[in-house]
């Protein structure tokens, strides 16, 4: 550990060893256990926006954190050999999967369709769209989700705070939003934003269609193309930013990451405010990156 310096890297106790004139050294970090991290995170989503845990994340422990805000469901994995944390993909439920696969392959046949491991009890299918950005398809009622979303499904209003987006960024956006629209249905988001894209939704959660290239980075290190960042709906931003004092003050390992303060994290920032429709930014202790509106 040590201080980051351009052009000589990590700056610490391992280079003073060398400078000694050490002719080995062997430096570590702690492990971190990513279940923990899992249930972590979960508690952060609960205590922050409201969601809720499943009665199944008490039986599922090595499995990772179900919650949910009873529309939509957040499963946070562990992170597994040869995978990256961070947004991975969403998920949809359909009436009928083979009605739905039919309209993809007539006018989309770049896009495809595999059925899951029977040991995944959230959805029975994986999709890809023309991009290949990865999405789950869950038939309704044919789904094993008794006791981990189905246990939170309700005709109710929504919550305060609930979940209200998804973005991904993709290098062929346009037509990424006509295969949504015209497989899924999606409508364009009534709603005049000056955030490029395509913004569509479901009548309850926008799914934003972001464009990616090289040159939307600039300034920073090179994300790739997929999930970008997701979103919430809450009552007040004041009361949102009051609640994150609090929660931080009773237990800091529930902190936002910081965003901002460096040359880089500054563009990070910017881009993630220029991305967003939402009127306040911020990320969980994980770093991703969550816009949140209170209109």
């Amino acid at each position: 550990m040590g201080k980051e310096v351009y052009g000589e890297g990590l700056i610490g106790l391992t280079r003073g060893f060398m400078y000694a004139g050490a002719s080995r050294v062997v430096s570590s970090v702690w492990n971190v256990d990513d279940r923990a991290s899992a249930q972590l995170m979960a508690r952060f989503y609960e205590a922050i926006f409201g969601l809720q845990a499943s009665e199944k994340r008490k039986t599922r422990p090595i499995s990772g954190a179900n919650i949910g805000d009873g529309y939509v469901g957040l499963n946070i994995n562990p992170v597994r050999d040869g995978y990256v944390g961070g947004l991975d993909h969403f998920g949809m439920t359909v009436d009928d999967v083979n009605v739905v696969m039919e309209r993809a392959r007539k006018n989309f046949p770049e896009s495809n369709i595999v059925k899951r491991p029977s040991t995944r009890p959230f959805a029975a299918y994986s999709a890809h769209d023309p991009d290949g950005n990865v999405f789950d398809l869950a038939e309704q009622n044919k789904t094993a989700l008794d006791g981990i979303y189905a246990d939170q499904t309700s005709e109710a209003p929504p919550p305060k705070r609930y979940l209200n987006k998804f973005a991904i960024r993709t290098m062929h956006a346009e037509k990424c939003a006509d295969f949504y629209m015209e497989v899924f249905e999606l409508e364009p988001l009534n709603k005049k934003t000056s955030v490029p894209g395509y913004h569509l939704t479901d009548g309850r959660v926008m799914l934003s269609i972001l464009p990616w290239s090289i040159p939307v980075f600039e300034g920073m290190a090179i994300k790739r193309p997929g999930p970008d960042h997701f979103g919430f709906k809450v009552e007040s931003i004041d009361a949102l930013k009051q609640d994150i004092a609090d929660v931080v003050g009773g237990c800091s390992y529930l902190a936002p990451m910081p965003m901002g303060g460096a040359k880089e994290s500054d563009v990070r920032k910017a881009l993630l405010a220029k991305s967003s429709t939402g009127k306040y930014q911020l990320t969980d202790p994980c770093g991703v990156w969550i816009d949140v509106t209170d209109e």
